[in-house]
């Protein structure tokens, strides 16, 4: 296992991404992987129309009420080590989902990720204010829509430009319960589903505190998910932003 600073670095001056293999069980990924597929064919989302395409299935809501497994790969030590030593130790969740890649799915279309593409540029790779975590809750295959990056990238500090990406971008394949972690900067995609199985993965976003979560409804958890948090979790979902602050406050005055 490489350490924390060679992840780091690899992500803020590097090729922008690292993937570590391994970090998740093949039972519990293949559970998540069920647990996804089940709840779209619940709300009637499953197949491979136009409509469902490009689907981004699933809320950090709706995670969180899918018992606790989902609440235990959010705090994965290893991840949240690496998302602490870039976005430092009271960072919190800005989204959590899966994202179904249905037979025929095409490409997403090529970006940066939340609060990136919501701000102006120029943009600033030090510090970091996303991470984004991409699980693979099976394997991913040069056939079944695996992601699409643009190494380095990320030091462009711009939003995309399709050309060179399209020019650039390699595809990321691994087994089931690997992890991609990647700088929100760094320009990825998906690729086409050519296979007539879903790919499924997990998508989590971590982000400085002080940057608003991409899902407003990040902290609304069931009472039994409260009930049971962590001090990491509830930190995640934001609960403890004002004691952050304080801390924050009581360094400056020490100077």
């Amino acid at each position: 296992m490489p350490s924390v600073k060679e992840v780091t670095e690899e992500i803020l001056g590097g090729k922008g991404f690292f993937v570590l293999p391994g970090l998740m069980s093949q039972a519990d990924a293949a559970s998540a992987r069920a647990s996804a597929i089940a709840e779209a064919s619940a709300a009637g989302l499953a197949g491979n129309s136009a409509r469902n395409e490009k689907i981004k299935h699933g809320t950090a809501r709706a995670l969180l009420h899918q018992g606790e497994l989902f609440e235990r790969l959010v705090q994965n030590p290893t991840i949240i080590e690496i998302a602490e030593a870039l976005l430092g130790d009271d960072m919190t969740l800005s989204s959590y989902s899966c994202r179904i890649m249905w037979p025929g799915a095409t490409e997403m279309g090529v970006h940066v990720d939340y609060p990136y593409w919501a701000l102006p540029e120029p943009f600033a790779v030090r510090p970091p204010l996303m991470l984004q975590v991409i699980w693979m809750l099976q394997d991913f295959t040069e056939t079944n829509g695996a992601t699409l990056v643009a190494p380095a990238s990320q030091l462009l500090a711009r939003r995309p430009d399709r050309g060179r990406f399209k020019r650039e971008a390699i595809k990321v394949t691994g087994a089931s319960g690997t992890a991609i972690v990647s700088h929100g900067l760094l320009w990825h995609d998906t690729s086409p589903n050519h296979t007539d199985e879903p790919r499924v993965s997990l998508l989590i976003n971590y982000g400085n505190k002080v940057i608003r979560p991409l899902d407003s409804r990040i902290g609304e958890v069931p009472p039994e998910v409260l009930a049971r948090a962590t001090p990491k979790l509830r930190q995640l979902l934001g609960l403890q932003f004002g004691q952050a602050l304080g801390r924050d406050l009581q360094r400056q005055r020490l100077y």
